[in-house]
């Protein structure tokens, strides 16, 4: 199940307070339960459409063929569903994968339209044998995870030699003018207009706070390496609000 990490002394600006792991486990399935439908209107909205100009950008990372398989982690509605099929062709073959199904039910038109296969599962226990993807992709679900070491352990596991995991990801800005001003954004602009479209009180609270508690883009590229993918290469993009990461799986010396 995915989860952020436990932070039970923090509280987010009006979001929830914790307990426990489980009480959080608990809070972020049900809230992305719950936001499913308006998902991808409040993506679009919050972000001004660029997300997607991300996830093509990202896609080029992946360095896909013709007739490849690969695997969407964290898949939610589809989105980048799109763009990989535009790639690896109708020879080729992409699976979403979520935990939540209401996600993926919210996103079922647009995987049967690129005839994409959505599963719901975990991204600690991927449920196909090793070695099959060419390329593993996960965008903004990787600090919800609880294990994010044994995520990407899974990841480079169903890799191909030689195979890339690319991942998407909030980070933090470099730049001090563009910081201030997605701060406010953040704090200010995102949870009124999430809490008005979704009708979720806390999400959109909550969810700019996992970017604020989340790992450094050098500390996700070392756990990254100890799970078995190097070279690792990062690259920021908005002034390094967004980093993408590629890691490549190493190929066994006979």
């Amino acid at each position: 199940m995915y989860i952020a990490e436990a932070d039970n002394q923090h509280r987010a600006e009006g979001g929830p307070v914790f307990e426990s792991v489980p009480e959080k486990a608990t809070y972020v399935q049900t809230m992305f339960d719950d936001i499913a439908p308006s998902y991808d209107v409040l993506n679009s909205v919050l972000s001004a459409g660029i997300h997607s100009s991300w996830r093509t950008f990202a896609t080029r990372c992946a360095a896909l063929q013709s007739g490849d398989w690969v695997l969407d982690v964290c898949s939610g509605t589809g989105e980048w569903t799109v763009p990989l099929r535009n790639v690896v062709g109708s020879s080729g073959t992409v699976v979403g994968l979520d935990f939540s199904f209401p996600m993926l039910r919210s996103g079922a038109e647009r995987f049967a339209s690129v005839q994409s296969e959505a599963l719901q599962g975990d991204a600690s226990r991927l449920p196909f044998k090793s070695g099959l993807f060419h390329a593993v992709t996960i965008a903004f679900g990787i600090r919800n995870v609880v294990d994010q070491a044994e995520a990407f352990r899974e990841m480079a596991r169903v890799l191909r030699p030689g195979g890339r995991v690319v991942c998407l990801e909030f980070s933090q800005v470099k730049n001090p003018v563009f910081r201030s001003l997605y701060s406010v954004h953040s704090k200010w602009i995102m949870p009124v207009i999430g809490k008005l479209v979704s009708g979720h009180p806390t999400a959109y609270a909550y969810l700019p706070e996992s970017v604020a508690r989340f790992k450094t883009r050098e500390e996700l590229a070392e756990i990254m390496r100890e799970a078995g993918l190097s070279p690792v290469r990062m690259v920021d993009l908005m002034f390094g609000l967004v980093c993408i990461h590629v890691g490549v799986k190493k190929v066994s010396l006979p």
